[in-house]
């Protein structure tokens, strides 16, 4: 996961938390914002291979360091509150 300067961070969370008081209700309404969030970075850097290629790897990537960050760790209190499968 890029780690972005705090600065750049500061920019991009004053336009989130707009975003965020909106208090998702379902699945499908964070599904869209992150689907419209490529689509708008498709469409500010053109049409090409690339570019829709960089967007599906920039989502996929956030999901990744969701499940590190924070499914893993979930997953493995879990287990030590109800015991493993094995």
């Amino acid at each position: 996961m890029p780690y972005i300067e705090p600065k750049r961070r500061r920019i991009f969370n004053r336009g989130l938390e707009g975003l965020m008081n909106t208090n998702f209700i379902e699945k499908g309404d964070l599904t869209y914002c992150a689907y419209k969030l490529g689509i708008d970075y498709i469409n500010q850097k053109g049409i090409k291979y690339q570019h829709i290629s960089d967007a599906v790897s920039a989502l996929n990537d956030a999901a990744e360091e969701i499940r590190r960050r924070v499914m893993f760790h979930y997953e493995d209190r879990k287990i030590k509150e109800n015991g493993d499968i094995i």
